[in-house]
């Protein structure tokens, strides 16, 4: 690893536009910084179905042993646009007026300066897949939509979390409703009788909808209450939003039900009718703490002595898809902090402790 060329990668990557659905000139960096290397690779042309005009990268080094897939994401959240990097006492942050992009271009440098250092090195390695997707934050749409044939790895860390030495190795399932509440139009004032208000019946259903930490492996919220119309007329119709994230299947199978019959009891006491769409945005993942690749995670980070911790985690990534395609994955820190906002920032040391720890779980082990 070279430090000043990390800094360099790290701030060109980040000045490179890819707000998720627009990662195309990011794609086209990466391919020739990657053709270069003289690596094996392929376009995954997932766009159309993401509704975007980039794709997924996979990526292939040759080495020796087991293969490992690093995986992060090309997207960043908006403002993304214009991203001036700003180096100021061994911090890299953002201007004030956009994201960063640390998430998750921090783990795309670490990523491609591992590979660099290997290939003008020579020195010995693991096999190495690489797979970059495209519209992570709306969704994890790259990573669901993805080639898992291209992928011929059994174990995955996928490199978009905040802690370096962090390691989530449990995420939830993760269920999306939408509602739509049908009732029938009426004029408020003159004949209200007349109306069956879709607005209340929705209302009601929501106020039954637990929300917040509702069992010890499962939260709940609602969001995007929307019923559109004049003051004046009894609402025809209403809709919301509620998602569902759960450790444990049955449970989560039971609160998508339980949110059901909530609603279908608040329209019948309306007279009112329901439709919903039903989506899994994750799956259940898990990697038990015994497992060989949580062993040698710990042993690469104990060689920079950062202590290392077992996390389960609510939030999602593109390790649930990973996970649900077969292989044993981990979400891992990279030291992106306040994402998410203008505020964001990463200190270099962090991002050069995360190479570095990559460099280490990946050179070739003596027999």
């Amino acid at each position: 690893m070279k430090k000043d060329r990390l800094v360099s990668r790290f701030c060109k990557y980040v000045e490179c536009s890819s707000e998720s659905g627009n990662e195309k000139d990011f794609c086209l960096l990466l391919e020739d910084e990657i053709k270069v290397l003289g690596l094996e690779i392929k376009r995954d042309l997932v766009g159309e179905k993401c509704s975007s005009n980039g794709w997924n990268i996979y990526a292939r080094l040759g080495g020796e042993g087991e293969s490992i897939l690093l995986s992060a994401h090309l997207d960043t959240v908006t403002p993304g646009k214009g991203i001036k990097p700003v180096i100021e006492n061994w911090t890299i942050k953002s201007s004030g007026d956009t994201v960063l992009g640390s998430d998750d271009k921090a783990g795309v440098a670490a990523i491609m300066e591992m590979l660099e250092s290997f290939v003008e090195t020579g020195k010995k390695h693991i096999p190495i897949e690489v797979l970059f997707s495209i519209c992570e934050e709306n969704g994890l749409m790259g990573a669901k939509n993805a080639d898992y044939s291209n992928i011929k790895s059994k174990r995955a860390l996928v490199l978009d979390n905040e802690n370096p030495g962090e390691i989530i190795n449990k995420t939830p399932g993760y269920m999306a409703l939408t509602f739509t509440v049908t009732g029938k139009a009426a004029h408020a004032g003159i004949a209200p009788e007349e109306g069956i208000h879709a607005l209340k019946a929705a209302a009601l259903a929501v106020s039954n909808i637990p929300t917040g930490n509702v069992d010890e492996f499962t939260r709940m919220n609602v969001g995007n209450f929307l019923s559109p119309g004049k003051m004046n007329i009894v609402a025809e119709k209403a809709y919301f939003e509620v998602e569902i994230r759960s450790f444990n299947q049955e449970l989560l199978d039971k609160h998508v039900q339980n949110t059901i019959n909530s609603v279908k009891q608040a329209c019948d006491a309306f007279k009112a009718s329901f439709t919903y769409e039903k989506e899994a945005r994750s799956f259940i993942s898990a990697v038990e703490e015994d497992a060989d690749l949580i062993k040698e995670i710990k042993d690469a980070y104990s060689k920079l002595g950062i202590e290392t911790s077992l996390v389960s985690s609510f939030g999602a990534s593109d390790a649930t898809h990973i996970f649900a395609n077969g292989l044993e994955v981990v979400n891992l820190g990279v030291g992106m902090r306040a994402v998410h906002s203008t505020d964001e920032y990463i200190d270099i040391m962090d991002l050069e402790s995360t190479t570095l720890f990559l460099e280490n779980f990946c050179t070739a082990k003596e027999k």
